[in-house]
């Protein structure tokens, strides 16, 4: 039996794997979930399986204290399979995902939580615990989406804080000068007044959780300085007109064709990308009398929404046999959707104003270069 721990390098961070091997027969790998970020590879000790001492992973020491552990336990669990005859590949797996993917008691991760003042540890502690349990807030596990935005505050103050050279950030630690600087960190990098003070408001969710749990009694997130800003941004939306240079446009390739297409049905209902994703997997309809709905449970609300078939859609629907358009990832449509909208001519110049690095600043381009599969709801809500 072993149990190894190996390095997979990704473009942004390097994942921790699991690889699970027993005899000849027996064989799992996972992932783990921790991650280690570009250019610390070097630190990886591929024969101990560990982080090497130094480094500049500012968490390092609770990675390797989980390595340990899942180790240890997967070892005794392993053996007890082997003790009541019962190994086989699959009880393997079920022993290895309750242990590595937190499939654990909620008073036992509740114990956890207490032992720890570190923001980074316990930032990772409560994206994995409400990613699968109830948040104290919606009462419901947290949605993929907004656990993606976590993640990013989490990967951003982590930059930060190696950046500053922290070995070791508590909740003590948090000041008006934490705050300044953090900000003053985000503006050197030219990120948006929108990216840094959503990144403040989930370092805040954070922090105030951690304070109602009693694990620090820092109250400075309270104060009016510690507070998440944003702006109202002009992105472009297309007009009636444009829409429809769009539809008459003609394509010759079939995928361009379905992009168009979802683009469209995107424009006419106003639906979110990611709620139009997931009925465009299992497209159904809903009647009612003669009228013809779309029905799903929102993503971001769980609200259910009954949107109308409108003459619109029913065009599209009738170009392509009574269907709608297949699925296609959010990335493809962003990136095909400008080439679309260039050859529909929807090349006037358009100024987007936003704040970058603290400066106001004008972008001027081709209107098509800003269009995104977001515009299809932004279009939507403007022109009805």
């Amino acid at each position: 039996m072993k149990v190894n721990f190996k390095l997979r390098k990704g473009k942004k961070t390097n994942t921790i794997l699991l690889d699970f091997r027993h005899g000849r027969t027996i064989r799992y790998r996972t992932s783990t979930g921790l991650t280690i970020r570009n250019g610390s590879e070097k630190y990886w000790d591929a024969k101990k399986c560990k982080i090497k001492k130094p480094n500049d992973i500012t968490n390092a020491d609770s990675i390797n204290k989980q390595l340990i552990e899942w180790e240890n336990e997967i070892e005794e669990a392993v053996v007890k399979l082997i003790n009541h005859n019962k190994l086989t590949q699959l009880n393997c797996i079920k022993c290895i995902k309750k242990i590595v993917k937190g499939e654990k008691k909620e008073n036992d991760s509740k114990d956890q939580i207490s032992k720890t003042n570190v923001v980074l540890d316990f930032f990772d502690w409560f994206l994995k615990y409400y990613s699968i349990n109830n948040s104290p807030s919606t009462k419901k596990p947290i949605k993929p989406g907004t656990l993606k935005t976590y993640k990013n505050s989490r990967n951003f103050l982590n930059k930060f804080l190696i950046f500053k050279g922290y070995n070791k950030f508590c909740f003590e630690d948090i000041d008006e000068k934490f705050y300044n600087d953090f900000i003053s960190f985000g503006r050197n990098k030219d990120y948006s007044l929108n990216y840094i003070g959503s990144i403040i408001q989930k370092l805040k969710t954070i922090i105030s959780y951690a304070y109602d749990k009693d694990i620090h009694k820092n109250q400075e997130f309270k104060k009016r300085y510690f507070s998440k800003f944003s702006e109202e941004i002009n992105h472009p939306y297309l007009n009636e007109a444009e829409l429809e240079s769009i539809r008459l446009l003609k394509l010759s390739c079939e995928e361009k064709d379905n992009i168009r297409d979802i683009f469209l049905v995107g424009c006419y209902t106003g639906l979110r990308v990611g709620d139009l994703s997931k009925f465009l997997k299992n497209p159904k309809m809903h009647k009612e009398g003669d009228k013809y709905f779309i029905m799903l449970k929102q993503n971001k609300t769980s609200n259910e929404v009954y949107v109308p078939i409108s003459s619109k859609i029913q065009k599209i629907l009738k170009k392509r046999n009574g269907k709608f358009p297949i699925y296609s990832h959010q990335n493809k449509i962003n990136t095909t959707i400008k080439s679309i909208a260039k050859r529909a001519k929807i090349n006037e110049d358009y100024i987007l104003e936003k704040t970058l690095g603290g400066e106001k600043v004008c972008i001027k381009k081709p209107k098509y270069k800003f269009i995104s599969s977001h515009t299809a709801r932004r279009s939507f809500c403007t022109n009805a």
